[in-house]
């Protein structure tokens, strides 16, 4: 892909027979074998760039004036029928829509589309109409305060000639990778904290959440990593690389709506990445059930047991793992402790709990459960 000498921005090749027929008659002889490409940059005044030292071509050396590239009115759409952005805009404001694309593909059955040879762009003009008119009723609502413009235009996506799809449409790359970048921010902030939600989830199911927590944890530097880096490329795309476009242009009032979406947008992901995120650090609070503290001292039927708990990893796998406990095995006092990584139990010896059990529930929730100490009477 050649990228334009002026602006360095990539072009898209051009046929050479638009720059024999719409370059001044003083200028064709400048042109040479290689092929040409039309750059595509709204403010750069380079029209035709080729490879290496090739010639390049600039605005007034055209014989018409290049829509895309211009401030002033009139600014042309379609070379082949004398549309305008202008012309186009007026007719939205006065009848409230617009009737060029079905005139333009009416008198294209004539034939009468020369595309290669009127337009600047050496392509199919029904896609820029089509921006143009979704571009018209988008400043109509911006001046009545209506919304969802694009769908009233009822202009398809299509083009009267095999090219590919010209310059007038908004550029949106940029809008498009803020979006991917915060939808993907969200994701990693997602798995980041799945070492915590994802075992209450499958417990609560009844799945077995053994290793869940295990591997996730090992992999949440990764995520959180992976989640700012994204959250920085959107931060950078929505502010400092969004197109530029000259007041009134073609694509300025597109572009004021759209970012104002992609900001409102990537700030609801910065906000819904940091809940995520620190979720292991507040996960206890939302879930912690009220927990009896056991007397100092043992009961004369009471035994008490502390185990070993190896594979929490946040404070919310305590309270997981004590409702796992308390319902097993049917007992007044559990207590689970995150910070030392052991849980208590405290039951009569009538009801007598087996060891085994313990672990396998343990096991069940993803941790692994060995007895530490055992005292009072069986």
């Amino acid at each position: 892909m050649q990228h334009c000498p002026s602006c360095s921005h990539p072009g898209r090749k051009v046929k050479r027979v638009t720059l024999e027929s719409l370059l001044r008659a003083d200028r064709r002889a400048d042109i040479g074998d290689g092929p040409y490409h039309v750059c595509l940059t709204p403010e750069c005044e380079t029209v035709y760039f080729g490879a290496g030292d090739t010639t390049a071509f600039i605005k007034t050396d055209l014989s018409v004036r290049f829509g895309l590239k211009e401030n002033e009115p009139p600014r042309p759409v379609c070379y082949c029928f004398d549309h305008s952005l202008e012309s186009i805009h007026d007719e939205i404001r006065r009848t409230g829509r617009s009737t060029v694309a079905d005139s333009i593909k009416a008198k294209m059955k004539e034939p009468g589309c020369r595309c290669e040879y009127t337009n600047p762009l050496g392509g199919c003009c029904l896609n820029s109409v089509r921006e143009a008119v979704e571009q018209g009723f988008t400043i109509a609502d911006l001046e009545d305060g209506c919304a969802a413009p694009a769908t009233r235009s009822g202009q398809p996506h299509e083009d009267c000639c095999p090219t590919e799809p010209d310059a007038y449409r908004v550029a949106t790359p940029h809008r498009q990778a803020g979006m991917i970048a915060a939808v993907g921010s969200v994701l990693a902030a997602v798995l980041s904290s799945a070492c915590c939600w994802l075992p209450l989830l499958l417990i609560a199911i009844g799945a077995s959440a053994a290793g869940v927590a295990g591997f996730f944890e090992a992999y949440r530097p990764y995520f959180i990593t992976g989640a700012a880096v994204l959250l920085g490329t959107g931060f950078y795309t929505v502010y400092f690389r969004q197109a530029k476009c000259a007041p009134e242009s073609a694509c300025a009032a597109p572009n004021r709506r759209l970012r104002t979406f992609s900001r409102i947008m990537l700030w609801t992901a910065t906000a819904l990445v940091g809940a995520f995120v620190f979720f292991p650090n507040y996960v206890g609070y939302l879930f912690a059930a009220p927990t009896q503290e056991a007397p100092a001292t043992l009961g004369a039927q009471q035994v008490e047991v502390r185990y070993r708990i190896e594979g929490m990893t946040c404070a919310g796998c305590a309270d997981i793992l004590r409702n796992a406990l308390k319902n097993a095995l049917n007992v007044e006092t559990v207590q689970v402790d995150y910070p030392t990584e052991s849980a208590l139990i405290r039951y009569d010896s009538d009801r007598f709990v087996i060891h085994e059990k313990v672990v396998e529930v343990a096991k069940r929730a993803g941790y692994a459960a060995s007895v530490a100490s055992e005292s009072g009477q069986k």
